[in-house]
């Protein structure tokens, strides 16, 4: 205790976060206003060579093709609407103000307090001055939002300083915010406010409630975030703290904070969408954003080559909408990564909710293979009995059996291919929670995993795409490579911006791989998914949990894993005896069978270190004369069973692991096993602050003036309009 005090002590009084602070910002202001005082006592033509990096980006589509050069989708520019400051509400105007920019009408561009606070944020988080948030005002918004391309560097702060000092001197405060609200970026291609109310609400600008227009208000900080589409925790989070924001500046009353918190928000869900392939657009266009940022997503003419198959496509869409279920759907292609087919929902203009990549769930047992796994990479023979019966832990934790019936003495082949929750539980403790759940990770499996042994039973919440991910590692016998979305991007000259290159990590050993295929071979042929049969080598786990709350099917060919999940977002029950068997497996094998119709019919690949050999089904032994029914059963080499089942005795008592208990005794295990308390609150994939890289230069030279000008003609032009 003494020495975790101490330890605590110094590291709060530690000196060295505030000094490296404190030496940044004293570098970083010394840089600013050296190159500033350098860069405005340049002529207007020099500052305009300085940022001649920063084009204003004419529109232009970009387009992303699936891997056999298929249009998907188009993103653009949506058309915006132009509107007058006058048109827009106050509360509007008031919210935008209140969460962006509250001394907007006080400063001449630039706050260097916005500024500090940003850069004191940014170290705080990761360590870096420029990355994250940028402290910009409402004129540097614009100012970037309509010409600078978005590095996060010393030279673009600048650039955005001088050229939000040229627009204060050149248009009045209410000319600046109206551009400003007319050309801010509201995400799913709405850009204007105009644009956002219809998209969001269906509504005019002028009919927007306060609550709506708070909730407008804070989009457009991270749009993929804080879109109530995808988001609507985060997003009515935010409208809150943007009312309680407008209430402290004096904008609203007490009873008007109080009645917007309270007001229900109503989304305007009828939007027609045009793309075949949604949820993959959307996860493709995040992905883009993040790293390309708006402009040239938007207005950049990219395309975007992605590993998307559409007709495959088509037929996960077809088996899973004919379902009639909520969840999604994920194929990928084992030897490349590539994400081959992805349906994230039912209905995209309901929900863009993508099931498929952030939708936590717990597995199940269909987490029990790397279980089995790991027990295989320590020699563990899958004909090892282990006694199915009843077990209760210090803390009072007995898991239980589907249908809660007990099998006895059970070999690993049968407990796995009939999903017995108990031997699962006794194995993983038998081989070690961590070295299970460092096997998950190799696999791919990269959200938390519980530290206990209910970790067996799938109590840990994983994503489809994760399972899917993992599921390949296996199947592609031991290498693991990273789910693809994209194969190359080119800008509209086509230069290529980026090439993805296919990287492979050895993390298990082929022949641990091909023996645990072969029991997986054993769930569709014998167990718990005899229903999802391909009639060619397949091999997969079902997967169900409590209350039969989600429901699994995850499996793999050679050439293809796909991962079927069923749920409601809710959480409450798909129905009673809702197993993945019974409503995942059929998805699952509908879609498998039309994806592979036209694909030759391959096998694993064994390798040289193992032995399929007979033995009995019951005990797992040599057969015997007297064996009712054999079984085909692979083994690592020297693992396999040398004894014959005898006739007299059924079971050699030293192939037991643990005996049977007297009759009325339950066994208590004393060693501490802590079963985790689940949470029932959605959990969502936390989106990164942006990083953008610099668009490509233009032949055309602008100056901060000719800049300006292009702001002065397209204000006249809007009030012609």
């Amino acid at each position: 205790m003494k020495s975790n005090k101490k330890n605590k002590k110094s590291h709060n009084s530690s000196p060295f976060f505030p000094k490296v602070f404190s030496l940044s910002l004293f570098l970083f202001i010394l840089s600013f206003v050296l190159s500033f005082t350098l860069l405005i006592s340049l002529s207007s033509q020099k500052m305009g060579e300085i940022v001649q990096s920063s084009n204003f980006i004419s529109p232009v589509t970009s387009k992303v093709y699936d891997i056999n050069g298929k249009l998907i989708t188009e993103f653009f520019q949506e058309n915006r609407t132009p509107i007058s400051l006058s048109q827009i509400p106050k509360n509007l105007i008031n919210a935008i103000i209140a969460i962006e920019d509250s001394n907007f009408y006080e400063h001449h561009g630039i706050s260097f307090r916005g500024i500090a606070r940003a850069m004191f944020e940014n170290v705080k988080e990761s360590g870096k001055i420029f990355q994250g948030q940028g402290g910009s005002t409402i004129t540097q918004q614009l100012a970037v939002n309509t010409f600078l391309t978005r590095e996060e560097s010393l030279s673009r702060k600048i650039k955005d300083a001088l050229l939000a000092l040229q627009i204060e001197r050149t248009f009045t405060k209410d000319e600046i915010l109206e551009m400003y609200l007319n050309v801010i970026y509201f995400g799913h291609g709405a850009y204007g406010i105009v644009s956002a109310a219809n998209l969001y609400f269906g509504k005019q600008v002028s009919e927007l409630s306060l609550a709506e227009a708070a909730l407008i208000a804070g989009i457009p900080r991270r749009p993929y975030f804080y879109s109530p589409f995808i988001n609507l925790e985060a997003a009515l989070k935010r409208k809150n703290i943007i009312l309680k924001r407008m209430f402290d500046l004096g904008y609203i009353t007490e009873e008007e904070y109080l009645r917007g918190r309270e007001e229900e928000i109503t989304l305007n869900h009828n939007r027609d969408s045009l793309e075949t392939a949604p949820h993959f657009s959307s996860y493709i266009r995040t992905i883009l954003l993040d790293k390309y940022g708006v402009n040239m997503v938007f207005k950049g003419g990219l395309k975007i080559y992605t590993t998307l198959d559409l007709d495959m496509q088509k037929k996960a869409q077809e088996a899973f909408l004919k379902s009639g279920r909520e969840g999604a759907v994920i194929a990928l292609e084992p030897g490349t990564g590539y994400i081959k087919a992805m349906v994230g929902g039912k209905n995209y203009e309901e929900s863009e909710f993508n099931r498929a990549t952030q939708a936590y769930r717990q597995p199940g047992s269909a987490f029990k293979p790397f279980v089995y796994l790991t027990a295989i990479e320590k020699g563990i023979s899958p004909s090892l009995v282990i006694e199915d019966s009843p077990i209760v832990y210090e803390n009072g934790w007995a898991p239980t059996n589907y249908e809660d019936k007990f099998k006895g003495p059970v070999t690993l082949r049968e407990a796995f291919e009939d999903s017995i929750n108990v031997v699962g539980v006794k194995l993983l403790e038998r081989v070690g929670v961590r070295d299970v759940i460092k096997n998950a990770q190799k696999a791919g499996i990269k959200s938390t995993l519980r530290a206990d042994l209910s970790l067996a039973l799938g109590t840990s919440e994983v994503t489809p795409l994760e399972m899917a991910s993992a599921y390949s590692t296996i199947a592609n016998m031991g290498t693991y490579i990273e789910p693809t979305a994209i194969i190359k991007i080119e800008d509209y000259s086509g230069r290529i911006l980026e090439q993805n290159q296919i990287v492979k990590k050895d993390v298990f050993s082929e022949d641990v791989c091909y023996t645990l295929i072969k029991l997986m071979e054993g769930v569709l042929i014998r167990g718990t998914a005899t229903n999802a049969r391909l009639g060619r080598p397949a091999a997969g786990k079902t997967g169900t949990t409590n209350e039969f709350t989600d429901a699994w099917f995850v499996g793999f060919t050679p050439d293809l894993v796909c991962a079927v999940y069923i749920g409601n977002d809710d959480r409450k029950p798909i129905g009673n005896r809702m197993t993945g068997a019974v409503v995942a497996a059929p998805i699952w094998h509908d879609f498998m069978v039309s994806a592979l119709q036209d694909k030759p019919i391959n096998d694993f690949p064994s390798p040289n270190n193992v032995k399929e050999i007979q033995v009995c089904a019951k005990t797992g032994l040599l057969p015997g004369n007297k064996c009712a029914k054999t079984v085909a059963v692979t083994f690592l080499s020297g693992t396999e069973p040398t004894q014959i089942c005898y006739e007299s005795t059924g079971i050699l008592p030293e192939y037991i692991v643990e005996t049977k208990p007297p009759k009325n005794e339950v066994p208590v295990i004393s060693v501490e096993k802590r079963f985790p308390l689940l949470d029932d609150l959605e959990t969502l994939k936390k989106e990164e602050p942006d990083h953008q890289i610099a668009q490509p230069k233009e032949s055309k030279k602008e100056t901060l003036q000719s800049l300006v000008e292009e702001l002065r003609k397209k204000l006249e032009q809007r009030d012609k309009d």
